[in-house]
């Protein structure tokens, strides 16, 4: 149900089918040597110069054509796209769909409680907390991206140069 809305939200998916097959290509690759080899994993390149890349349960991977600009080869790309699929493995993205409903359902019971102003902050504060992944499930998606790699014939060192390169444009 989320893909059409990621679509959207990123000006669709990147129209140059070469550049989708690669990416599916090295995706399908590196989920083969994953926890989690029979799910259908989905890869798609987004139309945005954002650096970016993120996963949704069910095996959605999405990366920007920006993200697989700043890569500088194969190989750092894999580590992006491990990392995500090791979200997808841990089951990063649902227990985080599963708190931000939790937050959903505790906003509604502030707007009975507490009413206008009030609910609004406490619904704000709960949708913070959900916006992003613990530093403890980055470290997890990284450690399994990091064997998937491996697994697959690619040096893990490139994920770290990867990230570094992340945090310059960061700093830009």
């Amino acid at each position: 149900k989320e893909h059409p809305k990621i679509l959207a939200a990123y000006g669709g998916a990147y129209e140059d089918p070469e550049l989708q097959r690669y990416v599916d290509s090295l995706g399908q690759l590196l989920a083969q040597t994953s926890e989690l080899p029979d799910q259908t994993w989905t890869f798609t390149v987004l139309n945005s110069d954002t650096v970016n890349a993120f996963a949704l349960p069910g095996g959605y991977i999405y990366v920007t054509r920006g993200l697989i600009a700043l890569a500088e080869d194969e190989a750092e790309l894999a580590g992006v796209i491990g990392h995500e699929i090791g979200h997808v493995t841990a089951r990063h993205a649902a227990q985080r769909y599963g708190q931000s409903l939790l937050t959903g359902i505790g906003a509604v019971a502030a707007g009975i409680l507490l009413g206008g102003q009030a609910a609004n902050i406490a619904s704000g504060i709960g949708q913070m907390h959900v916006a992003s992944y613990s530093r403890e499930q980055e470290n997890e998606a990284d450690s399994l991206g990091i064997r998937y790699m491996a697994r697959a014939g690619h040096d893990p060192a490139a994920m770290s140069s990867f990230l570094r390169k992340l945090e310059a444009q960061k700093q830009l």
